[in-house]
């Protein structure tokens, strides 16, 4: 089996790349363990099931429960938490505007009547696909300053992938 980050030869990337695999592969056995005591039936029999939480109290709060208590019923929210929320939906935007590229050149490939508009829509394809590696290479930017003010390691957003989101929409090396 070939090592995935022989390829890469920053070591913050490689560190990243680690830590998302590590991540990745403990939610998984995180989720199987779950799964697993939910078939055997450990969450069926817990105190208040069926009731509604009561999210009013953030009981790890501590000295800082007040300055919590106050944050919710003024309606506001922390500024990381807001540019972190703010980064979630722009990368949705840019997942959405990849899916709508993409379809629009299987459209153009399938109306294409001849080898040059194949040829056209090839090239266009690619034009776009150069267009949105810059897009993403900002949004990763930004994502990067982000990670700079969350004070939480897990919450932090984790850059985008040209190849994986291409691969998320089932698109091979095109």
């Amino acid at each position: 089996m070939t090592d995935p980050f022989k390829k890469v030869s920053d070591k913050n990337e490689i560190e990243r790349m680690r830590r998302e695999s590590a991540e990745q592969d403990l939610r998984g056995a995180v989720e199987r363990i779950i799964d697993e005591a939910q078939k055997k039936g450990f969450f069926d029999n817990l105190p208040g099931k069926g009731k509604p939480l009561n999210l009013s109290k953030n009981r790890q709060a501590g000295d800082q429960a007040l300055a919590f208590e106050l944050l919710q019923n003024n309606d506001y929210t922390l500024p990381w938490i807001a540019k972190r929320t703010e980064m979630l939906a722009e990368m949705e935007v840019f997942r959405a505007e990849l899916a709508r590229s993409w379809r629009s050149y299987q459209d153009r490939l399938q109306t294409a009547s001849d080898s040059l508009q194949h040829r056209q829509a090839r090239e266009s394809w690619q034009g776009e696909r150069e267009r949105l590696a810059v897009e993403l290479r900002e949004l990763n930017k930004k994502i990067t300053a982000l990670n700079l003010t969350i004070p939480v390691e897990r919450l932090e957003v984790l850059k985008l992938n040209l190849q994986k989101e291409l691969a998320r929409l089932g698109v091979g090396d095109r």
